[in-house]
């Protein structure tokens, strides 16, 4: 019930925003954006008992998207972003898995409030994991590897995420994965140690900016 009046009152809102807005048509242009990202994944691997280190992550996060503002009050954007994004896990004091993938994703969101100012935005996001790398450390020594679409992360990764945008362009994002990070499928042996997870629901806070490049159509 709670989540049907939240949804209810956010088409009120924008409802009312289109009848207060003296001016008409559609303005579209195209932006550029980047982030910064700290990811966390609490990782189930009973009988072990693991451990969530705060992964930071600054760059090769950049996106281009393409806006539809309908008022000066609400819009909606689509595009593409390359996303850097991944789990550490310790499995034991002297043994910790980084595990990261680069993601190609496709948003779907709405914004609400100043178009060009402050403004809270909202939507889905479909992720493909498309390379994966995997670093083991044991007492400091490291080990790693990497592959193309590899099986020991889920390939296709949805996720929703809110985030308040300034009217300089700067916002601060959070980003909730509704799959498992970590294929259930995987077998990971270190020092006699069976790494099989079973949860590994990831999210993540991020800063970072969206700049306006192009105007395709000015209607405002």
């Amino acid at each position: 019930m709670k989540k049907i009046l939240l949804g209810f009152l956010v088409l009120l809102f924008a409802h009312t925003s289109f009848a207060q807005d003296t001016e008409s048509g559609t303005n579209i242009y195209t932006a550029s954006t980047g982030e910064t990202i700290f990811s966390f994944a609490p990782v189930t691997a009973d009988p072990l008992n693991t451990g969530t280190v705060v992964r930071f992550t600054p760059f090769f996060n950049f996106g281009q998207q393409v806006h539809f503002d309908f008022s000066n009050s609400f819009g909606i954007f689509s595009g593409l972003n390359i996303r850097n994004v991944g789990i550490i896990t310790d499995l034991t004091e002297e043994v910790r898995v980084k595990q990261r993938t680069y993601n190609l994703g496709i948003p779907i969101a709405f914004k609400v409030g100043d178009v060009e100012g402050w403004r809270f935005t909202g939507g889905f996001e479909a992720e493909f994991a498309f390379a994966y790398k995997q670093k083991v450390y044991v007492n400091g020594e490291k080990r790693k590897s990497s592959a193309w679409f590899d099986d020991r992360v889920e390939i296709f990764q949805p996720s929703v995420f809110v985030e308040v945008v300034g009217k300089e362009g700067n916002f601060i994002r959070f980003k909730y994965y509704l799959n498992d990070y970590l294929s259930q499928d995987q077998m990971l042996n270190v020092e006699g140690l069976d790494f099989n997870p079973t949860d590994s629901n990831m999210f993540y806070i991020s800063v970072g900016y969206v700049i306006k490049n192009k105007t395709i159509k000015d209607s405002f």
